[in-house]
């Protein structure tokens, strides 16, 4: 189960969307298309529910900070060029 902010290894995937576990950051990226049939709300329930937890951390945090500095990543040379 996909907690956030809690295993800064873990990742989880809905289609073609990634959302990976930080200990200060979720990120998403990827493609998630929500067609209107079962399977598009299938889609928008998992997505719904892994933002409702990202909100319950967030509100969770007793000393939540106005900002906070990350490093930017810098750009990594393909070794497959």
């Amino acid at each position: 189960m996909f907690k956030p902010y809690e295993n800064g290894t873990e990742s989880h995937a809905i289609h073609d969307l990634t959302l990976e576990n930080d200990l200060d950051c979720v990120n998403l990226y990827g493609n998630l298309q929500l067609t209107k049939d079962q399977a598009g709300l299938a889609a928008a329930k998992a997505l719904q529910a892994v933002l409702n937890d990202v909100v319950k951390a967030l509100e969770a945090e007793v000393n939540l900070p106005e900002k906070i500095q990350r490093a930017e990543a810098g750009e990594v040379e393909n070794p497959f060029l």
